[in-house]
């Protein structure tokens, strides 16, 4: 299989990925309860899988996945064990930093993947501080919210209807496809530091969302490559009437 993870390249072998105008995905989750039944590492472990399948899927150009960045935006979760957060500002900074260096090998396109609900407004504000402060481009998605997989989510969940929750129906079917040994299946029911239904959780319905998911990343980082993403964010043009 080839290989797609950061950590596993040689100093010799970035430079193609550079001339081949690769894209590097960050991926950015988060150490936190998730209920009585999920382990802590339940949206680093979604986020990760879900890059590495996509890089593993494209064939037409280089996607390097870099190691997980694990510890996120999690204040709101630490009445709970187990959680760890980072400030707001650190935070920001450490993915602005990594981004930095990503950029300072030659990488002009990088993607931020989150799978922390908490992390999102910073991971949507990242491409603008990072283009005006660091003249590093970047764009930044939180996977259940890629185009198309909102509907995905609406058609195999039950009870979540468009929406991950917290420890709920999805995330709880995430995990029991992804690594169900660490899943307590006895214990699937709400508990107070959760949003939705854990019982309706299956490893069938996590197997197609994550299929779902990784599809919808792969066209993402094909219209990323392309250049067909960038310029839905360009500013409008004015015509001179």
């Amino acid at each position: 299989m080839k290989k797609v993870l950061w950590e596993q390249f040689r100093r010799t072998e970035f430079d193609a990925a550079v001339k081949a105008d690769g894209v590097v995905i960050i991926p950015v989750g988060s150490i936190e309860q998730h209920c009585n039944h999920l382990p802590i590492n339940t949206d680093t472990n979604a986020c990760f899988t879900i890059a590495k399948r996509a890089a593993e899927a494209v064939d037409a150009f280089p996607v390097l996945v870099l190691p997980p960045i694990w510890t996120g935006y999690s204040p709101h979760h630490m009445a709970y064990p187990g959680s760890i957060t980072l400030k707001y500002h650190t935070f920001v900074d450490v993915l602005a930093q990594v981004a930095t260096c990503v950029h300072a090998h030659g990488f002009k396109k990088i993607l931020f993947l989150n799978g922390h609900g908490g992390n999102s407004p910073v991971i949507a504000a990242l491409r603008t501080k990072l283009a005006a402060e660091e003249k590093v481009p970047a764009i930044g998605y939180t996977y259940w919210e890629l185009p198309g997989v909102p509907d995905q989510m609406k058609a195999i969940s039950q009870t979540d209807k468009g929406f991950i929750g917290h420890s709920g129906e999805m995330e709880t079917s995430l995990q029991l496809y992804l690594q169900p040994e660490l899943v307590d299946t006895a214990a699937a029911q709400w508990a107070p530091g959760g949003y939705g239904d854990p019982a309706s959780g299956t490893r069938e319905k996590g197997e197609r969302f994550v299929t779902a998911v990784v599809a919808a990343l792969v066209h993402l980082l094909s219209d990323f490559h392309s250049g067909k993403l960038e310029e839905k964010f360009q500013w409008r043009k004015e015509v001179p009437g």
